[in-house]
């Protein structure tokens, strides 16, 4: 996977990035992914430190 020093993910985008880097197919090797595109369901929150927990 390439190395990003400087990246601006368009609006209506994100960029989602595995949990194992070095191996992980992720937005470096395939690009932002479209809001739209996106199912989730948030359990909890991690950020910002301020409304760490559980999301109702």
């Amino acid at each position: 996977m390439g190395i990003f020093y400087d990246l601006t993910v368009p609006e209506g985008y994100v960029f989602a990035m595995g949990d194992n880097r070095a191996e992980s197919k992720d937005c470096r090797a395939f690009g932002c992914v479209p809001v739209s595109k996106v199912e989730s369901k948030v359990a909890m929150r991690f950020w910002p430190f301020s409304k760490w927990g559980k999301v109702n």
